[in-house]
Order: C-alpha cells, then structure tokens, then sequence
C-alpha cells in the first residue's frame, strides 16, 4: 500500500469496525442505550424539557437531543454519526504524530488507531467518549497550528474546543490552562501572551451557560458537574485490602445520612408533600414552619400545586439551623370543613430538618430526636459513666436505657421484632459492642471524637439502626391511632429539598466529607491506591466478581484479551516516550496532556475508560517504538528525522 493510502484506509477501517459494532456485533455489553442514561436525558431534551440533572454535564446530552429532535427516536442514526465523526481520529492522529515525529511513525500512529482505537468501540453505544476524544484531539491539532503562526484566531477556536470539551468529560476542565502554560512556557512574547487570553477568555466563555444556570438553580458554582464528590468517596473506599472493589469495604455503610439535612444554608429549603388521600376533597394546604434562629412561626402557600402535590419554599436561614414545620389543610368533609395539622400534634411535634455543613457529627442540637447519637450516648454513660445530653427529655418519653431506644427506633422497620433485635451489648476500657439478631454490630470506641464514622457499623440492623430516628415529643405523648376519615387525611409523603438542583450539590459536598474522612484515617493508603490506579488506568482490568467488575456473556474472555491487549500497548507507550527522548523528538506536550488524565483522576475511582480520551495520544508513542524495530535487509528508507513544523 502506498503511503497517501495509509491514512484513508485507516480512518476507512475505524469506519467499518464503528458499522460493525453498531449493526453486526459489539464487544461491550451496553447496547445501543449505553450506560449513563443519556438516552432518556436526551429524549427529555428533544421533547422540550430543561435538562433535569447535574450528575452529567450537558454536552453530550445536547448532541444526541439534536439527533432525536430531527428523526425521532432512532439512535442507530446518532450511532452513525458518531462512528463517522471517529473515523476521522486516525487523520487527526496523523496530522499530531507529523508535528512531533517522522512522517513513518506518523503513518504507523495512523494505523493503529484505525485498528485498535477503544473510542470505536465506545462510538457504537450512547457515551460521551467518542465525541470528546473528537473534540479533544481536533483542540490539540488547532492548538499546534495555533503555536506554530501566533494568530489570535486559532487560539480562540482552542479555547472554544477546550471549554466544550470538559461538557463531555469533566476531567479536562483544566485543560486550557495546561495549554497556556504550555504555549507562554515555549515563547514567553507579548503576541503569544494576548494570544493565550484570547484562548482562556473563549473557554470561560463556552462554560459559562452551564455556570450561570447552575449558580441560578444552587447558589454554588459549579463548571462541569457534580460527580466528582462520589468518585472520589468511591477513589478513597478503593484502598488496602479493597483496592480492586470498594463494594466490600464496611465504611461504604456511611452512604446513608443519619439525618434528613442539607448543607445549602443560602437557597430557599424546598418541602414537598403528596396527599394520598382522595376523599374527602382537599380544599387548602399552607406550611407553617419556624426555626432555632427564628422561633416566629410563619406560614407559605404552596408554590407549585398538581393531582395533590404541593410545593413550598422556606426562605434560606443563611447558617445552620434547625427548622421545624407542620402542614395546615382543609378538607371538605360531609359534616363540613375540617381543619387538619399534619403531623397531627402540630406545633407540639413539628417535623425536624438540619441545615448544617457537620456532615459527620450529631445535628440534633435541641433533643429534637431519639437516634444513634443518643444510643450511643446511652451505652458510653453505662460502660463509662459519661453525662448524656437531653437526658431529661430522653427519660421524659420512657426511653431508660439503650435497649429500649433500640427497640423503639427499630419498630418501624421490624415490628414486634425490635424488643429481641438486641442480643448482647457489653465493653470494657477500650470499646464498647451492641451485637444484633443477624450477626450485624456497632462497635463504639471510648475515644470517640462524636462523628459517626469513628464507629464501626455492620450491614444489616446495624446500618438501619444507624439511619433511624423517631420524635422524641411522640415518644413522650399518649399513643393515639388514627382510623376511619383522620386517618386517611394524615397519609402524605413529605419530601426535603430532593429536587435534583438541591439534591445533587449537597450530595456532592456530603461524598466529599466522606472522602476525606477516609483520607484521614489512612492518607497512606489512599496515596498507594492512587499510585496504582494511576497505572491501573491504562490497562482493561477484569474479574468474575460482579461486585467488582460488569458481568455479561463472553466477559471473561473478552476482559483477558483486554487486559492482554492494553497491557501491551502500555508497555510500547513508555518504551515510545523513552526512544522518543532520547531521538531528540519534541514530544513534551503530548507527554504532558498524557500525564494530565491519572494527575487528576488518580484519587478517585477510574477505570481504562478514563483514558480513552488520550488513547490516541498514546498510540504515537507506540508508532514511535513499533517503527524502531529494524526493518528487514532492502526494505526502502523513510526520512526518519523529526518534522520541524
């Protein structure tokens, strides 16, 4: 094959695998849907809605919804699309590896990814992968042309790459100034200085919708999305003997809040409530509510109303607080209106909700409930004698030592099997132990700084205890059932700032606590882990477990081949970068954006997938060692000396 070839038959090839694995067969298991959900998101947006999440950011979304606006829901169209834009990577592989090495190996680099690209096979299913190495690497090409003349227009069509890059995968967010600084480090002039502004003002400026929209909805800046709290809490659970699968490490238990709390102090709290009751007929609902900063009780009307759902806002209190709240509703029973407080006692027994950024500790500054704090409390004031808080008011509502409490916070999910849930609690000068009916516990240590993860908390009814709280004031009150119409009345499902724009960003600043209270216990291990993901990074690793990696039909086998297959090209990369160097090749800045995807993903829970993006990037290395293989005797020469472009 003549060389001109060379680089069409390889895009021809990514092309042809791409239709493959689209219409034919595919080595993944995800299907044409993918795995992040985008299809329903972009059918939401097709169909007119806003985008409904901050998990994802919006770009890849936003491409597959122009497909689906335009022919309906047909995804093998946008699947074509993307095979098509991917086929063109070996191209741009080419143009990158003529720029820093021999035009041989660029025509080798060409080859292999034709042949070996992993973004083909992620072209075949709905990620956002394939489209963000496009973008990524047509950046990268544009940014060489850019250094190469100085022109203020080509930095800002880079900076317009690499601020839309990051709304497909969230870790090159810093990717425009690792190229500044690239580009002032190599020619430190006035032209290029105002050049690399042009090139970060038009990344700002490409961000900046996704920012304003949701600084609007969270009063939290936010450039790309909020996944990386969870990842890094999934990075810091993936240590020590979990290293390959955080699904066994007990501190996974502390997922679940104690509270129903939120640490957004500075937007308004949103209370929703559905009324499950259909006769009689709900004439009026408002929301009475005060808090530990301001004890004025105040009432809101609803501000979204629909088939007996109501919406309500409480202003934000600005700090923590403590808020409590109670609906007022009016039902047209036969014998007239009847007014109702829900929960039934009213102002005497509220609802309770934190606002606090303590995602760890007790938030319950008042006694307002009995929890795992106060049995805690109760077992520490037995084994060593310890004051309990609230004590008059936990003994008020009959609650006189632990296993009471326990029982009374597991009736809920256990019934009559509370009384006996606790078979044994005991200690002595170091810990103490509630031992359980399933074999779950708590372990309590006597040095115990107040958070709930100093405990040591099993699956099980150990981990529901953890998560159960109850009124103290009901506790303390007469037990009254409701039957007949009150009964009915009371029925609601009452939820807390769970719309995802309140939802989602406190979630991320609760995984981020998690996280680095894992740090803190052993900042070691998570700097081995971190290590060794950084290398883990490159290479498909597989396993038979199903908690640690997806299972599917003829997994095993294609996981070895996998691992075999990017291994290799692993260990061709370095031994590319260690021949490059030394042949004088300038290859510092694809070294650089390389070394950028475990700098910044190491920490957190990663896969080969991460890589993907400067897989291409790699493959030049790869041409660079392939093609210093000795060639057989006769075999024509090609310049070999590196492109000064």
């Amino acid at each position: 094959m003549s060389r001109s070839a060379i680089v069409p038959a390889a895009c021809a090839i990514s092309l042809a695998l791409g239709l493959s694995f689209i219409f034919v067969w595919a080595p993944h298991p995800w299907g044409w849907e993918g795995f992040d959900h985008y299809h329903q998101l972009a059918l939401t947006l097709a169909a007119g809605q806003p985008f409904p999440t901050m998990e994802v950011p919006w770009g890849y979304a936003y491409f597959a919804a122009a497909f689906y606006r335009v022919f309906g829901d047909r995804p093998w169209i946008l699947l074509v699309a993307q095979v098509v834009l991917n086929a063109a990577v070996p191209w741009l592989v080419y143009q990158l590896a003529l720029e820093w090495t021999t035009q041989r190996t660029a025509l080798v680099a060409a080859a292999i990814t034709g042949l070996f690209s992993f973004n083909t096979l992620y072209a075949s299913t709905q990620s956002s992968d394939a489209v963000c190495t496009v973008i990524f690497m047509s950046a990268i090409v544009v940014f060489g042309a850019a250094r190469r003349h100085d022109r203020w227009p080509a930095f800002a069509l880079v900076g317009l790459l690499t601020g839309l890059a990051p709304q497909f995968r969230p870790n090159l967010i810093l990717i425009p100034l690792v190229l500044v600084a690239y580009a002032v480090f190599e020619r430190r002039t006035h032209r290029r200085l105002k050049a690399s502004a042009v090139l970060l003002m038009c990344a700002g400026a490409t961000l900046a919708p996704w920012v304003w929209r949701n600084y609007r909805l969270t009063g939290t800046v936010l450039p790309t999305s909020i996944h990386g709290g969870v990842q890094l809490w999934y990075g810091t659970l993936q240590v020590g003997p979990y290293l390959h699968s955080r699904a066994y490490n007990p501190r996974s238990v502390f997922e679940a809040p104690v509270f129903d709390y939120t640490s957004l102090d500075r937007v308004p709290i949103v209370v929703e409530a559905e009324f499950h009751c259909t006769e009689p007929p709900l004439g009026d609902v408002s929301l009475a509510y005060w808090s530990d900063t301001d004890s004025v009780e105040k009432r809101a009307a609803p501000t979204r109303v629909g088939a007996r759902r109501y919406a309500f806002q409480i202003p934000p209190p600005g700090r923590d607080a403590v808020v409590y709240y109670y609906f007022v509703t009016t039902w047209s029973e036969p014998s007239g209106p009847a007014r109702r407080t829900t929960p039934t006692a009213g102002a005497r027994d509220p609802f309770v909700y934190f606002v606090s950024h303590d995602h760890l500790g007790d938030l319950d500054a008042h006694g307002d409930r009995l929890d795992v704090f106060d049995v805690v409390r109760l077992i520490r004031q037995t084994a060593w004698s310890e004051p309990l808080p609230f004590e008059g008011a936990v003994r008020q509502a009959g609650v006189a030592d632990a296993r009471l409490a326990i029982a009374h916070l597991l009736r809920a999910t256990l019934g009559d099997k509370a009384d006996t849930a606790t078979v044994r609690i005991e200690s002595n000068d170091v810990y103490a132990r509630v031992d359980f009916a399933d074999g779950s516990a708590i372990s309590i240590p006597r040095q115990w700084g107040g958070q709930i993860t100093d405990l040591a908390v099993g699956e099980g009814i150990a981990s529901t205890l953890m998560t159960s709280t109850r009124s103290i004031r009901e506790l303390g009150m007469p037990d009254r059932r409701l039957t007949g119409m009150e009964g009915c009345e009371q029925s609601v499902a009452v939820g807390v700032n769970q719309v995802f724009y309140r939802r989602e960003p406190h979630m991320m600043r609760r995984y981020g606590a998690l996280a680095f209270d894992n740090i803190r216990l052993d900042p070691v291990a998570f700097l081995i882990a971190s290590a060794y993901r950084s290398i883990r990074l490159f290479v498909v690793e597989g396993d038979s477990d199903p908690f640690t990696a997806h299972q599917f039909s003829g997994s095993s086998r294609i996981y070895a081949l996998a691992t075999f297959v990017t291994a290799g090209l692993l260990t061709l990369c370095v031994a590319g970068i260690a021949i490059g160097w030394r042949r004088g090749y300038r290859i510092g800045l694809p070294i650089l954006l390389i070394a950028y995807v475990p700098v910044t993903l190491a920490p957190v829970l990663i896969n080969m997938r991460y890589a993907v993006t400067i897989q291409p990037l790699m493959f030049i290395f790869v041409a660079i060692a392939v093609s210093a293989i000795p060639r057989p005797a006769g075999t024509p020469a090609t310049v070999s000396s590196p492109s000064v472009r």
